[in-house]
């Protein structure tokens, strides 16, 4: 009995030990990538628009906070993504949805994944998005894939700091990876799995 207790306090104490180790890397990671925007305010011709994107990262930064703590049931797809498009979406973007009812996810952190790869794709110029989700041989996928300037455009590469970190970080919370490739057409998939490949 005695030692089932003190297993268990250590377990406790690993768990207590990963997690602050996690914050203090997200906390160095949200301070440097304040910086940026908040020193080109000082500098800039358009300091509202600098400030504008502090405080949509702060908005980022708190999204996936509140997410790394959701334990709610399972995200349905359809319903996060079309939160996403309203707040995102430009005039003209043409949207493929092929999702499933639900996602082994809860909503808050589908959420904060859909909406780092959709504005992604959307800095990047894509016209058209094609959203997925599908499960292979107890992996499940989730992927955007859009016809913008591509992967190794400066313009997709721009929105790859803290949005792309935060969605790695994030998805592995869950066990899952995010990967990023480009497409033969043109323009860029990026695809979150979670769970065990194949």
């Amino acid at each position: 009995m005695e030692s089932d207790v003190v297993e268990r306090l250590a377990e406790a104490t690993s768990l207590l030990a990963r997690k602050n180790a996690a914050l203090e890397d997200f906390a160095v990671l949200a301070a440097h990538e304040l910086k940026t925007p908040l020193h080109a305010a000082l500098v800039s011709d358009d300091p509202v628009h600098c400030v504008r994107e502090a405080l949509e990262l702060v908005d980022g930064l708190l999204d996936a906070a509140r997410a790394a703590g959701d334990l709610s049931a399972l995200a349905s797809p359809a319903a996060v993504l079309d939160d996403v498009l309203r707040d995102l979406a430009p005039d003209g973007l043409h949207v493929v949805a092929e999702l499933p009812d639900s996602f082994p996810l809860p909503a808050a952190a589908l959420r904060v994944l859909l909406r780092n790869l959709v504005r992604n794709a959307v800095a990047a110029g894509a016209r058209t998005l094609r959203v997925s989700a599908a499960q292979c041989s107890g992996r499940w996928t989730l992927a955007v894939d859009d016809d913008g300037a591509g992967l190794q455009s400066k313009d997709y590469r721009s929105g790859s700091g803290v949005g792309l970190e935060l969605t790695r970080r994030l998805a592995g919370q869950y066990g899952g990876v995010v990967e990023l490739t480009p497409r033969a057409a043109g323009g860029t998939r990026a695809a979150v799995a979670i769970g065990a490949a194949a």
